[in-house]
């Protein structure tokens, strides 16, 4: 395996570790951050941040190349 495979296994995972039943526990309280719910908050910014992520890996993955 490569290791550029290695590390877009990784990225999966360490995503589908973070919206499983322990980490939605923890932001699934009734705390309000400029009236959004907690967990609402912490599905958007992770999911932002993935999506960040992914095209700081690709713009990477593309400089590499040239």
């Amino acid at each position: 395996m490569s290791r550029i495979t290695t590390v877009w296994l990784f990225l999966f995972i360490l995503g589908f570790i973070f919206i499983n039943y322990p980490f939605i526990t923890i932001f699934d309280k009734r705390v309000f951050i400029f009236g959004i719910p907690l967990i609402y908050l912490y599905f958007f910014i992770g999911w932002f941040g993935s999506i960040l992520v992914v095209y700081v890996f690709v713009l990477f993955l593309r400089k590499r190349k040239q």
